[in-house]
């Protein structure tokens, strides 16, 4: 798979695949020779991590702000300062969960069983059972009552 096969994934809430997909990316366009097109990647990268909700988004656009500052490519050092001011103070409106969990969170809020989730979001029934599992700790909840009063608090 390709940066812009990850590029998709990413658009289309796939944040496992795109934060898998990202690095490879990278590594591929740096094997290359492509400084740019590999440093767009490790910035994307970032994005995608911000986007999850992971705390790392900033050291990730930092390393690229810094690869970009020592060959003076002054576009990228652009973006990866606007990434890291972006990434600075917001976070999105799922946090603490990724933007899977959130989808799995929305799901359940609506009164779907994980077997009914597995089959909207094409996963295995367990995927979601981890899924709810993850989303009650992170939540502090233990039932799916409390995922769907904090979904209806996020909307």
């Amino acid at each position: 798979m390709g940066h812009a096969h990850t590029l998709v994934q990413m658009a289309t809430g796939e944040m496992d695949d795109a934060l898998a997909g990202f690095p490879v990316a990278r590594a591929a366009w740096t094997k290359r020779g492509r400084f740019w097109e590999g440093n767009w990647a490790a910035l994307d990268l970032a994005r995608c991590t911000a986007v999850a909700g992971r705390t790392d988004a900033g050291v990730i656009a930092d390393a690229a702000r810094s690869r970009a500052l020592e060959v003076g490519a002054t576009t990228l050092v652009r973006a990866a300062e606007a990434l890291l001011r972006g990434s600075a103070g917001s976070q999105p409106r799922w946090h603490p969960l990724t933007a899977r969990e959130y989808a799995v969170a929305t799901l359940v809020s609506t009164g779907m069983t994980n077997r009914e989730i597995a089959v909207e979001l094409v996963l295995a029934p367990k995927t979601v059972s981890a899924h709810v599992e993850h989303i009650l700790a992170k939540l502090g909840a233990s039932r799916r009552a409390e995922i769907a009063a904090w979904v209806a608090r996020q909307d």
